[in-house]
């Protein structure tokens, strides 16, 4: 939908490992899981996308390029949108 109204997280370089950041840090950072472990849950369940990708793998890790400009659209479950930005 409309990406003014989409919840947005503000990502930091600290964030970032070698320029990539792992799924589960990533659901965390965003608030989208308490844990690391609930976010492992999450993704081992398919209920997580990344830019309309659905994310498989806990190990899968995103370059910071996915979140510059307007950023990177993480879906979680059916209905539950969030947008990852890198400032």
């Amino acid at each position: 939908g409309d990406k003014s109204e989409m919840p947005t997280t503000v990502l930091t370089e600290e964030g970032f490992q070698e320029g990539e950041i792992g799924v589960l840090n990533l659901l965390v950072a965003c608030g989208l899981a308490a844990s690391k472990g609930e976010a492992r849950r999450l993704v081992q369940q398919g209920g997580v996308s990344v830019d309309s990708q659905k994310v498989a793998d806990v190990e899968a890790k995103f370059p910071k390029e996915n979140f510059a400009g307007e950023g990177a659209i993480i879906k979680k479950g059916k209905k539950i949108f969030h947008r990852a930005v890198l400032k």
